[in-house]
């Protein structure tokens, strides 16, 4: 009970801060999230240190920081700038690597190299798509509220009657059912947005480009949940921080957006531009 307790005052509270900076302002969304992407940056480090591995910290972290900031600034003009940090980091990593001396080199630059694609690039979009050109906040909540409906959803049918398990070699707990009934569940639920006044300038015109959208989305978290579990047992541990009470660290929290958003960002700009 206690640990039920804690465990939805921390999503009480994640929750509200990820709205509040949708939708309150463009900096408060950037530092929080560049916050994110720094605490994603350590949580994989700390758990690649495991596997008695002494992987950079420093730089990959200012690498994260600069790839975060130039996507989410992609249209500052000082994007040329960042780029060549980015550039500028990204050489560093292998040079400072060969006077380290570690037994796997290899794994200590791709380690270095992967949180800034798999956790800055996914944030610094979501940043995009919020407060950039193509403006779509109120996308960016449906965003949210299809992955949270669905995580939600597949949590607990799969608790109540999940015998089947999705893949059981990486993920022993996710069953089939649990997917198939969030899955239903979720995509008849994303029809609500369709008839709801606050997502009603979002490009979408139709019940199925919201299904289609949801459907995307549900197989993209699907894939982000599995791949950071795939991680996990990589490392052995169970969770990969502790930072949120009850809900372990921010790859956690955000395993199935690092998958979900870049694909649900490039379909809505072909409904947008394309369609």
């Amino acid at each position: 009970m206690k640990n039920l307790i804690i465990r939805t005052i921390t999503g009480l509270f994640f929750i509200t801060l990820i709205i509040s900076s949708i939708f309150v302002s463009k900096y408060l969304f950037y530092f929080v999230f560049w916050g994110f992407s720094l605490l994603g940056t350590y949580e994989f480090w700390k758990m690649s240190r495991l596997n008695e591995q002494k992987p950079q910290l420093i730089l990959p972290l200012l690498l994260t920081s600069i790839v975060f900031s130039s996507v989410f600034f992609i249209e500052s003009s000082a994007l040329i700038i960042l780029i060549a940090a980015g550039v500028v980091m990204a050489l560093l990593i292998p040079s400072v690597e060969m006077y380290r001396k570690h037994k796997s080199p290899m794994e200590h630059i791709m380690g270095a190299y992967l949180p800034s694609l798999w956790v800055a690039v996914p944030l610094g979009i979501v940043g995009l798509w919020a407060y950039g050109t193509f403006t779509g906040n109120t996308m960016v909540l449906a965003l949210f509220i299809v992955i949270w409906l669905f995580d939600t959803l597949a949590y607990c049918a799969g608790s109540l009657f999940g015998k089947h398990r999705l893949f059981e070699r990486i993920s022993p707990k996710k069953s089939w059912e649990g997917f198939i009934v969030a899955f239903i569940g979720t995509a008849a639920t994303s029809v609500a947005f369709a008839y709801i006044p606050f997502f009603e300038h979002t490009g979408f015109n139709s019940i199925g480009q919201w299904l289609l959208f949801a459907s995307l989305i549900m197989i993209a978290s699907t894939y982000g949940d599995l791949v950071e579990s795939f991680v996990k047992r990589n490392y052995g541990v169970k969770d990969s921080g502790k930072i949120l009470p009850g809900h372990g660290g921010v790859l956690d929290r955000f395993d199935s957006l690092f998958f979900a958003a870049p694909i649900a960002f490039f379909y809505w700009i072909i409904v947008m531009y394309l369609i």
